[in-house]
């Protein structure tokens, strides 16, 4: 092995860095794996994401936008960047007639992609006039603040199992 590190001129420090490296990382995994194969499961289905509570939302309800009931006007920028924001009519207002809810979106300079992210906002709030406790992001803040609940269920019961264990061994 020596032969080799000075045909490709390689420092043998560098060799024995890259080789503990190595070691350590198949030697946690092998560890892991004894101890607890459901490791990396249990991970993923005790701390969700966004894109796991997707699946416990309910998205039938969220009312369908007409173009009819629309008034989209196109106006001039605001905030900074200058000419290029200032002197473009590339900020959206929308309108709901039958409700009234305004919606202004001046988020990118596109004018295409500030109508769709106002047509999102304006969905939203739609949501949350004709739902209230059914819309979607109502149902996220209980799904977040159910695994939130869980989560402080989980550490109580941990600090006193913990206690319980100090205090049977002597250890206080």
């Amino acid at each position: 092995m020596l032969r080799d590190m000075v045909k490709l001129a390689v420092k043998p420090s560098a060799v024995r860095w890259s080789f503990k490296k190595m070691f350590l990382k198949y030697y946690r995994q092998f560890v892991f794996q004894q101890l607890s194969p459901t490791f990396n499961r249990q991970l993923s289905v005790t701390r969700p994401n966004l894109k796991s509570y997707k699946k416990f939302l309910n998205y039938s309800k969220v009312p369908k936008v007409n173009n009819d009931d629309l008034v989209i006007q196109y106006v001039r920028g605001w905030g900074p960047g200058g000419q290029s924001t200032n002197k473009t009519s590339n900020a959206v207002v929308m309108k709901h007639v039958p409700t009234g809810i305004v919606v202004k979106c001046h988020e990118t300079r596109s004018q295409f992609k500030n109508k769709e992210i106002a047509l999102e906002w304006l969905t939203n709030k739609l949501d949350l006039h004709y739902n209230g406790e059914d819309a979607v992001q109502n149902q996220l803040k209980r799904l977040e603040q159910k695994d939130k609940q869980e989560k402080e269920q989980k550490q109580k019961k941990r600090a006193l199992m913990k206690a319980a264990f100090n205090e049977r061994e002597g250890l206080d």
